[in-house]
């Protein structure tokens, strides 16, 4: 499994229905398990974005999915990285 951290904003949209933002991330939440996944945390945040959610997803495939199906109600605009795990990253820096 690969972890993703996806930064996202609001859009006004998801202010039209803000009272139920809490069950909207219950949504995405299950939307990620239905894909094989899981949602490893959730935080709002000041600044340049609204909010952070790491993600554990089994494939590309499944990831590229799941932003496509929270992509259809509009609600919110993501950016999503792709982690490279730390022990990989030494790996490398040695082999180099």
């Amino acid at each position: 499994m690969t972890i993703y951290v996806m930064l996202g904003n609001l859009k006004s949209a998801a202010f039209e229905k803000f009272g139920s933002i809490e069950e909207r991330d219950v949504k995405a939440k299950k939307v990620i398990e239905s894909l094989g996944g899981k949602m490893i945390s959730l935080y709002y945040t000041f600044g340049r974005y609204d909010f952070v959610v790491i993600i554990d997803m089994p494939s590309k495939e499944n990831m590229v999915k799941f932003l496509s199906i929270i992509a259809k109600f509009g609600t919110v605009r993501t950016q999503t990285l792709e982690t490279i795990p730390a022990d990989m990253f030494y790996k490398i820096a040695k082999d180099v």
